[in-house]
């Protein structure tokens, strides 16, 4: 778990521990609480992140339809690059992973 992992006083919260009934009342389970360490934090988001990318795909491919075209769509024309570009919260994702 990340709490404000960008923020000033980032929380990791690691370990086998799930938050269920059985793991906190009969399990025997390790939990790791890291408070204020920025590249902890840092580590933990950027592997969130390339999990969440990966299986986020993933699940994008599995809802294609069968019968959908194979080759790759024309580079499009409109404004989308704006939502990565201009002043968004994408964009300041964008920028905070490129470094």
């Amino acid at each position: 778990m990340l709490i404000d992992p960008l923020g000033s006083d980032p929380i990791v919260v690691a370990g086998s521990a799930n938050f269920s009934a059985a793991s906190t009342n009969e399990n025997d389970e390790n939990m790791l609480l890291i408070r204020g360490n920025k590249r902890a934090a840092e580590i933990y988001l950027g592997e969130f992140m390339r999990l969440y990318n990966h299986y986020a795909f993933r699940e994008w491919a599995s809802r294609q339809p069968a019968d959908s075209p194979k080759t790759p769509a024309h580079l499009r024309t409109d404004r989308w690059w704006e939502e990565y570009f201009a002043d968004t919260e994408r964009s300041r994702q964008r920028e905070y992973f490129a470094g």
